[in-house]
């Protein structure tokens, strides 16, 4: 089992910089995918790190976005890496429209 600790701090710190290269968002997305397959591995307190790094992602979610957008099609990276729908961060090209609002009242995103 890798490093949860490791994983979740390099998380925590991805999302904090919504203005670096697409390429280091969609490995960003990667290592979200990563943490997902270990949910019930993590501490309670993971899990609310875990919580509170998604809820950054996704008040910056159009700043990342267009960020990927510059290097790739999400929705192509979807098709071709077989992403399941339950892995909602590589969405974030057709979760930017939506309100911040919708995202305040969420007290559990993780997945």
């Amino acid at each position: 089992m890798p490093d949860l600790e490791k994983l979740l701090t390099a998380y925590e710190i991805d999302v904090r910089f919504p203005d670096v290269s697409g390429l280091e968002h969609l490995d960003m997305l990667r290592l979200r995918s990563e943490l997902a397959t270990f949910i019930a591995d993590l501490s309670p307190e993971q899990s609310m790190r875990l919580q509170e790094a998604d809820k950054v992602l996704l008040r910056q979610r159009s700043a990342f976005a267009r960020s990927i957008q510059k290097i790739a099609d999400l929705a192509d990276w979807r098709r071709q890496e077989k992403i399941p729908s339950t892995h909602w961060w590589w969405y974030l090209d057709v979760v930017k429209e939506l309100p911040n609002s919708l995202f305040d009242s969420i007290s559990s995103i993780a997945a």
